[in-house]
């Protein structure tokens, strides 16, 4: 394969460039890349919790350890340190490339250590090294990103490595989910991971493979030019800014691992449910409100609009350069954010947080309520879930996300954000319904006669099951109503989250747009991090069926929210047409 890439011709189609784009290694190297992506994000984040649950271990616990799975919601605190990797010192192949070869490599360890680390017994263990995996992987994640779209050399090259992409990312997650359930209920979970342990070992393959991008490469002293608003501010102003989001961030941290420290200790001992309860408003507080309001403040001070500056060299110590990076960070896609939306920042945050609430909050206890036996859960064998969450579920998201960007092409934008928010929180419906007998499910089920063919595969799938497993009389109904169940709720995550990626990328300046992703997206995942510990002790003490009842109603607060930003779009949308139109009335008269 190519390195440079294939040479096309202007008056080639658009297709046929992308085709040809294939005999590039980059491509192939894509593909490796995102199945490693995926690998670590379901080894912790979804069938560790089926592991959990088979050695008995309880929602609360396992909600509690969630916490310790941050890493995904902070990730843009350390996307500036990455926007330009320095080589590592023992692997000389480029900047991207070795560090993306040492993380897998550290990642695949990691792994290997969670496989001998006998939950049952050393909960505290794989508590640290889940923290430790969810550090690693989004660091990988960001590096990726940001080596696709450097090494991306024509809008093809763009497209095809974000299909690519994905291609390779399901198909990771088809080995940590599918894939793994079945092996776990026939060689055992250590075995299992070990497996994936080995499979992103061999991901390396992948950074060996890649081109290191020709936009890593720096003047000679290291240094690159940045847009930022930091000229604009006084010297003081950016100190005091800067000093008061570090304070409050270490404030959060240091709340956040004091409970995890105890946590770790004496996990039956630690309420988790009392930690958000008590500590989550002021951990939101301290991570999203007091930047945004500092921000507002800087923009009140600032003189001018941003500049460019020069990073690295330039900063004359360690501490100058520590603020800047922070500046950037936070303060400058904040900052850009505030100027363009004004109020409206408060209806952005709010979506942030709280459009995938509904299933982010639970999605790492789905598991326990599948597989468990107490609190209204189900009770299903490993296979049962491989086939119904990781097989047919995947399709249906797929089917989802392509039924969102259909129909934004032909709705538009928010009203496509509208409907996923309502289908997101009324498919909890149906789980709550699941967890008192799913009776009207099996309603749905006769009048469509969907029941026939989904009982069918049902009892063929349950042949298949090793001969341990404990089959029930009624296999065939449960199957088909846990199919149906996942199925609807996977289609309606799959169009919320197309609608909800298009909405924030609407929202983002291109200035700055991978600060402000990455600051956006990491936010749809703070509330639900911090409310799967509280969520756990909830299913515990009240039972599955009060949890997703109570998850459909806070959905509603997304819905609400929407509504009011779609008001907030019209609006300026109506007053930009209005000004545009006075422009062109007043232009005629002249």
């Amino acid at each position: 394969m190519s390195e440079a890439g294939t040479a096309i011709k202007p008056s080639e189609s658009r297709l046929l460039r992308a085709f040809k784009s294939l005999n590039d290694r980059k491509m192939a190297a894509m593909v490796i890349l995102s199945f490693a992506a995926s690998l670590p994000y379901g080894a912790v984040l979804g069938v560790l919790t089926a592991w959990l649950t088979e050695e008995g271990i309880g929602p609360a616990v396992i909600g509690a350890i969630g916490l310790g799975t941050m890493g995904y919601a902070f990730k843009y605190l350390w996307a500036p340190g990455f926007q330009r990797a320095k080589q590592l010192p023992f692997l000389k192949i480029g900047g991207r490339r070795s560090w993306l070869l040492f993380l897998q490599a550290a990642i695949s360890i990691a792994l290997m250590v969670l496989a001998f680390s006998n939950p049952a017994q050393n909960i505290g263990l794989v508590t640290v090294i889940a923290f430790v995996i969810t550090l690693l992987s989004p660091t990988h994640d960001l590096i990726l990103d940001a080596w696709r779209i450097e090494v991306a050399e024509s809008e093809e090259d763009k497209d095809l490595m974000s299909a690519l992409y994905q291609f390779g990312y399901k198909s990771g997650g088809f080995v940590s989910g599918f894939l793994a359930l079945i092996l776990a209920a026939r060689i055992g979970w250590v075995n299992v991971y070990l497996i994936i342990a080995v499979f992103m070992a061999l991901c390396v393959i992948g950074s060996l493979l890649a081109p290191e991008p020709k936009a890593t490469e720096t003047a000679e002293d290291g240094s690159y030019d940045h847009i930022s608003f930091q000229p604009s501010l006084p010297q003081s102003a950016v100190n005091l800014g800067v000093t008061i989001v570090a304070i409050s961030w270490l404030l959060a941290f240091g709340l956040i691992g004091n409970f995890l420290i105890s946590f770790v200790s004496d996990p039956e001992g630690s309420s988790a449910r009392l930690f958000v309860r008590n500590q989550g408003w002021l951990i939101v507080s301290l991570t999203v409100l007091v930047p945004t309001l500092t921000s507002a403040w800087l923009v009140f001070l600032k003189k001018g609009t941003p500049s460019s500056v020069r990073i690295g060299a330039a900063e004359p110590n360690k501490t100058t350069a520590f603020r800047g990076v922070l500046f950037r960070a936070i303060f400058d896609p904040l900052m850009d954010l505030l100027v363009r939306l004004r109020w409206g920042i408060i209806l952005v945050l709010g979506l942030a947080l709280m459009y995938r609430f509904t299933d982010a909050v639970w999605g790492s206890l789905a598991y326990a309520f599948y597989l468990g036996e107490n609190y209204g859960a189900l009770g299903h064998s490993l296979d049962d879930v491989a086939i119904a969450s990781k097989f047919s579920g995947v399709i249906a998201t797929i089917f989802g996300a392509f039924l969102g960007a259909a129909l934004i092409t032909i709705l538009g934008r928010m009203p496509i954000l509208f409907i996923g928010a309502i289908v997101a929180a009324v498919t909890n419906l149906l789980y709550a319904d699941l967890a008192v007998g799913g009776a009207n499910v099996d309603a749905f089920l006769a009048l469509t006669r969907l029941d026939i063919p989904l009982i069918a595969f049902a009892e063929w799938a349950a042949a298949l099951q090793p001969e341990q497993v404990s089959i029930p009389p009624d296999q065939g109904q449960r199957m088909a109503r846990l199919m149906l169940t996942i199925f609807a709720e996977n289609i309606a995550g799959g169009l919320a989250l197309v609608a909800m990626t298009a909405y924030l990328t609407s929202v983002v300046n291109p200035r700055f747009a991978t600060m402000q992703y990455a600051l956006l997206v990491s936010l749809t995942m703070l509330l639900g991090t911090l409310g799967r510990a509280w969520l756990g002790e909830l299913m515990e003490s009240e039972g599955f069926y009060y949890v997703f009842v109570l998850t459909f109603w806070l959905g509603g607060v997304a819905v609400v929210l929407c509504i009011l930003e779609w008001i907030r779009q019209s609006r300026t949308k109506t007053a930009g047409e209005s000004l545009i139109l006075s422009e062109q009335i007043s232009s005629t008269a002249d």
